[in-house]
């Protein structure tokens, strides 16, 4: 027979399995790659309950006891969701700004000029999906999926599962990096907004020396090849600012984790 004790304790510790899987699952649903549309939900929550298995076994000494509230634990399954979720979106930014800086460079060159005339229209981000998906090429290339499971297991120790603080330093970090991201987003565009911008100056000198040409409908097939050309040529120029802006956000990763521990908090 099996007593109430072994009962209550097991049952504690399955409560910690499932708020483990909560914050795996909640982290794999904004962290890079794993939250790209091509990996199925069952797929995600295959590997989400793999790592909670794996994790809640490694762990087991380590975490508290739950109480069994039902109050206390709709408490921590909120905390659970939104640790996970702050971990992915800091993970994932870099790959936000590529994405931002591909849209930047959408609009200027002429790809969602039909947003111009239409807001419903569905104009896809050409540039942005384009600098998106190599930015998630460079971030795997660094380790970077590595770096996500890293930083899950590094939050178990930092944030554990009965407690959470978030604290001023916290606040200002995510604030921080949200500045960063916009950024980071001008950076990559800049060589190929300067580059239109000079095209457009002299598309319009052109238009005062020759006003018999239609210069509105030769600077659209300009600024296309104009933009495409930098691009191409800014493509080493890309890949630098990402490797370098990746390890600055593993560390910041890291610091918004530590402002989410409750000894460093005090």
């Amino acid at each position: 027979m099996i007593d109430s004790g072994t009962v209550t304790y097991f049952s504690a510790k399955f409560i910690v399995g499932t708020l483990m899987f909560i914050r795996i699952a909640s982290l794999l649903s904004t962290a890079p790659m794993f939250s790209h549309s091509s990996v199925q939900p069952m797929h995600k929550i295959g590997i989400a309950a793999l790592l909670a298995i794996t994790l809640t076994t490694f762990f087991w000494k380590e975490q508290p006891n739950i109480n069994l509230q039902a109050w206390y634990l709709v408490g921590l399954v909120a905390k659970e969701f939104l640790v996970g979720i702050s971990i992915g979106f800091c993970a994932s930014m870099v790959i936000s700004a590529a994405r931002f800086a591909g849209g930047l460079l959408d609009f200027d060159i002429g790809f969602q000029t039909s947003l111009l005339f239409d807001q419903n229209a569905d104009a896809p981000t050409l540039i942005g999906e384009l600098k998106g998906l190599a930015a998630l090429m460079i971030f795997i290339g660094v380790d970077g999926h590595h770096f996500v499971l890293e930083s899950l297991v590094a939050s178990f120790r930092a944030v554990p599962l009965d407690t959470f603080v978030m604290t001023g330093s916290g606040i200002e970090i995510i604030i921080r990096l949200l500045t960063t991201v916009t950024i980071v987003a001008v950076k990559i565009a800049s060589p190929v907004m300067v580059a239109l911008l000079v095209t457009n100056i002299a598309l319009a000198l052109l238009a005062r020396v020759a006003p018999q040409l239609n210069i509105f409908t030769l600077s659209m097939q300009f600024k296309v090849i104009v933009g495409l050309i930098v691009l191409f040529i800014t493509i080493p120029l890309f890949v630098m600012i990402l490797k370098q802006m990746m390890a600055v956000f593993q560390n910041e990763t890291f610091q918004v984790l530590m402002s989410l521990n409750p000894v460093r908090a005090q």
